[in-house]
């Protein structure tokens, strides 16, 4: 994430009202991103995506690029009837007039076309848009499961 922030960071500081200019445009993308998920909208989620040969996004332990991620889509959401998500804990990070951090925990629940249900309990997500001309795009992404620690924490335990 070090990279992303320094990609992204501008030379001067935003002023409060830049601030809450990108927060309201941030909002918007994202909830634009999770509708698309919840309906199985490949069409408007895809277009999320900078197409570019810098786009990374990583999902089920595979790193995709832009023509990867398209695939994936292709392959995947014409049996995904559909998802849900309940929020455990988000934040924005505004880093620029030009790029913020979003990150997502909380449940995802996938329906399939066949009616076969998956619940991910622990689920994260952080993903990183930069705006564009025709609106906010996605250059990075990371989701994955909260894993299971097999150590004793009760010593020492671990916050997240």
């Amino acid at each position: 994430m070090l990279l992303v922030m320094v990609a992204c960071t501008p030379n001067k500081p935003m002023t409060d009202e830049q601030k809450a200019a990108v927060q309201e445009e941030a909002t918007a993308a994202v909830k634009t991103y999770f509708d698309a998920m919840t309906v199985s909208d490949a069409e408007t989620l895809t277009g999320m995506f900078e197409n570019n040969t810098d786009m990374t996004y990583i999902a089920a332990g595979m790193v995709y690029d832009y023509n990867r991620m398209m695939e994936l889509a292709e392959q995947n959401f014409p049996y995904i009837k559909g998802q849900s998500f309940k929020t455990k804990f988000e934040k924005y990070i505004i880093v620029s007039p030009e790029c913020f951090i979003y990150t997502w925990h909380g449940s995802n629940g996938i329906t399939m076309t066949t009616g076969d249900e998956l619940m991910m309990e622990d689920y994260m997500i952080t993903v990183g848009f930069r705006k564009h001309e025709e609106g906010w795009k996605i250059f990075v992404g990371h989701e994955s499961e909260k894993a299971p620690i097999p150590i004793d924490t009760a010593a020492v335990p671990i916050e997240f």
